[in-house]
């Protein structure tokens, strides 16, 4: 019987080298897309500024503080809420105690107004531990009438640095680090003389209160409806 020849002629090995190098182009081909992407600059990443709320005093004086929704979210949103629909606007601050804070954020002026509803307090001894944010000399941060879920609409402005209010009352912006015109503004008002209640004998009236979101967007804050 005869046997078969292998053929090895030159046909024969040409297919298997352009099998080979159509294989080879493939995988080169796949190589060369990935290299692609992993060398290609990546989107930058859009970063939102912290909002900045500006107070404007009737008489033209201001104070900027930066907020800070990663640390106190919802007493942010609710601050924005309100400045941004007017709710401060004319209102006074009506509590004056020189060397520690000023108040103000009350409709009634008297420190027995607020919004219609509270505001779960945002701090470590209500049991949220984020806020971070210190009672030092310009920060600003939510009074509360008594409870820990109790604050609404006022606030207070640190005119002294209290670490001590850490934990109890929730924190949420301050004035940026070297902006004298604002902490002037401040020490202006902080020095106002004030009756035996600490109301100021020359009423310290809010012209406006507005919130710079850039265009970022913020929820309506959760409430509480008052009892």
């Amino acid at each position: 019987m005869r046997s078969r020849r292998r053929n090895t002629g030159f046909f024969s090995d040409w297919r298997r080298v352009a099998a080979l190098a159509a294989v080879g182009g493939v995988v080169l081909a796949a190589l060369i897309i990935a290299l692609l992407k992993l060398s290609a600059p990546k989107e930058p990443e859009v970063v939102v500024p912290n909002p900045v709320a500006t107070i404007a005093m009737s008489d033209g004086s201001q104070m900027r503080f930066t907020l800070y929704p990663d640390q106190a979210p919802n007493t942010v949103a609710n601050f924005i809420k309100l400045a941004n629909r007017g709710f401060y606007d004319g209102q006074q601050f009506f509590r004056i105690v020189a060397g520690v804070f000023i108040q103000g954020g009350d409709p009634k002026n008297n420190g027995t107004g607020d919004p219609g509803y509270a505001i779960k307090g945002e701090f470590a001894d209500n049991g949220f531990s984020q806020n971070t944010i210190s009672h030092m000399r310009g920060a600003i941060s939510m009074c509360r009438p008594s409870g820990y879920d109790t604050a609404g609409s006022q606030f207070f402005i640190m005119q002294g640095s209290y670490p001590e209010y850490d934990g109890r009352y929730a924190a949420f912006g301050s004035i940026d680090e070297g902006d004298e015109k604002s902490l002037a503004t401040l020490d202006a008002i902080a020095s106002q003389p004030t009756d035996s209640t600490y109301l100021p004998l020359t009423r310290q009236v809010i012209a406006t209160i507005r919130v710079e979101t850039f265009d970022a967007e913020y929820p309506d804050p959760e409430t509480i409806e008052r009892e």
